[in-house]
């Protein structure tokens, strides 16, 4: 009982808190002991742990107890014990769901030993395996390049300048935070063939606001870091916007807060806001002759702000907004709303026995904008129909980007405009490489998000790599930036160091999104 206990303190110590950052997550060794909050590792532990793998053979638990002992023994620099610790677990456990991080291990312990061949025979299926985690994939990728250069003879070395990342990768945002991450690491060439001119150090902002500071200033000290790509959300943004300047060191935010860049001349933006929206609708409507807008918006930041910036910039066009009305989140019934903006008038006649209604519209509208999402504005369309208003131009926000807009609106839906900052399907030359490349290394079509942060990454990498290394200087190219060439177009950055480009404006053509005529 007593040597059971031991045991089983010592599996324990692998789960605390102060030892996480040295063992990385956790997994079934949790399920099995429950949790505790103890020291990190020692002999005597690591001694114990072994037992149990020994006593415990194909048990659950043991793949990862493995994986441990082998970055125990490598942390300690006795790499023949790691490997031994690593090729047992592949062996043992064929399906375990550690396998591709014991590949991985064993594979940096073969690269570092002189077995190269071993090596790459390890690491490479990683790099296109698409069922491991993304960040797996692209540490593979690098160690590959690593592992090809030695086997020609050359040193790889590490770059001498590098870019910071701030981004969430835990949470309920990692998904967007891991999306902006592949566009990023796509711009540093982490999947390519050659090796990368620059370094990605990419820190997770995670669900802690206070990281952003620690973050920021770890990054801050690196002196081979040129500027950050990041933060993503805007909650997180003012914040680094705010270290960024005072430690002078460039932030390229991909946030949509409004006056984020205020913060000073160290501060860019390269994202679309929503009153870049509403002014590239607004341009588009008074170029179509539109100048009576009607707007029915929900009671969300996004929806009120986007209403207030559009009534803006029709006004600056000669166009005016004459009815608004907003509704709450998650109404379903719009027929109040509808027939308020267009003065809907309700008629009745019999019909011999059967009674008829009629529906008349009183009030003129050239266009309605509905800024909410797709499956909101699928709701609301059909109303239109319903009550008999026609000759109506629909317009919508980047929240109507999704292929469902039409299969859930119907033909109702044929011929409404709305804007995004990037369209996979687009013909702009810049925007089709970029599909092309992130296509062929991941598999899918790339969206806003990912297009937004390889744009800002290629652009803080290529002003790294001229003359001068310090940051003010990096910033002062950044700032004289015009005419880039991106993934979302032509770029140039404007003296509120905010980035200036052509939306992409969208239409439906029998059921499908395509490029519109702006």
């Amino acid at each position: 009982m007593r040597k059971r206990l031991a045991i089983a303190f010592a599996l324990l110590f692998l789960l605390a808190a102060q030892a996480q950052a040295f063992w990385g997550g956790s997994g079934d060794l949790l399920k099995i002991f429950g949790d505790l909050d103890l020291d990190g590792p020692t002999a005597a532990n690591i001694e114990a742990l072994e037992e149990y793998a020994e006593e415990h053979p194909g048990e659950e638990g043991v793949d990862e107890a493995l994986l441990r002992l082998g970055r125990a023994s490598s942390d300690s620099k006795d790499f023949q014990r790691a490997a031994a610790f690593y090729a047992r677990a592949l062996e043992e456990f064929p399906d375990s769901r550690f396998r591709g991080e014991i590949s991985y291990e064993l594979g940096a312990i073969d690269y570092r030993t002189g077995k190269l061949e071993e090596a790459a025979a390890l690491i490479e299926p990683l790099v296109s395996d698409r069922s491991a985690s993304f960040s797996l994939r692209a540490r593979a990728a690098r160690l590959l390049k690593d592992i090809e250069a030695a086997s020609l003879g050359l040193l790889p070395s590490a770059a001498s300048r590098a870019i910071g990342v701030l981004l969430p990768l835990k949470g309920e945002y990692a998904s967007f935070g891991e999306e902006a991450l592949q566009g990023i690491l796509l711009a540093a060439d982490v999947f390519g063939k050659g090796p990368s001119e620059v370094e990605v150090i990419v820190k997770d902002t995670g669900v802690d606001p206070a990281s952003i500071d620690r973050a920021l200033t770890e990054l801050a000290s690196d002196e081979r870091v040129a500027g950050v790509v990041g933060p993503l959300r805007s909650s997180t943004a003012v914040e680094a916007a705010k270290d960024g300047q005072r430690l002078g060191i460039p932030v390229i935010t991909l946030s949509q807060k409004d006056g984020v860049t205020s913060a000073g001349e160290f501060v860019f933006r390269n994202s679309f806001t929503l009153e870049d929206q509403a002014k590239a609708l607004a341009r588009y409507s008074a170029g179509k002759g539109l100048k009576r807008f009607a707007v029915l918006h929900p009671q969300t930041n996004y929806g009120v702000e986007l209403a207030r910036h559009f009534d803006l910039a029709v006004k600056e066009r000669g166009g005016a907004v004459v009815r608004q009305a907003p509704y709450a989140p998650g109404t379903t019934d719009f027929s109040a709303e509808v027939k308020r903006i267009f003065g809907v008038k309700t008629t009745e006649r019999m019909e011999g026995r059967k009674k008829v209604t009629e529906f008349t519209q009183t009030v003129k509208i050239d266009a309605l904008l509905l800024p909410d999402s797709f499956e909101t504005a699928a709701l609301i369309i059909p109303y239109l129909d319903y009550y008999s208003i026609t000759g109506v131009q629909l317009l919508g926000a980047n929240g109507w980007n999704s292929p469902r807009l039409s299969e859930l609106a119907g033909k109702s839906v044929e011929g409404a405009v709305f804007v995004d900052g990037f369209f996979a399907g687009s013909g702009r030359p810049g925007t089709f490489e970029f599909v092309r490349k992130f296509e062929e290394v991941y598999g899918r079509a790339p969206g806003a998000i990912s297009a937004q942060a390889y744009d800002a990454a290629t652009m803080l990498m290529n002003v790294a790599k001229g003359q001068g290394s310090d940051r003010e200087a990096v910033a002062g190219r950044l700032r004289a930036t015009t005419d880039f060439r991106g993934a979302a177009g032509s770029i140039s950055f404007n003296a509120r160091r905010e980035a200036q480009k052509d939306l992409f404006f969208l239409t439906v053509e029998g059921g499908r999104i395509v490029e519109a005529a702006p």
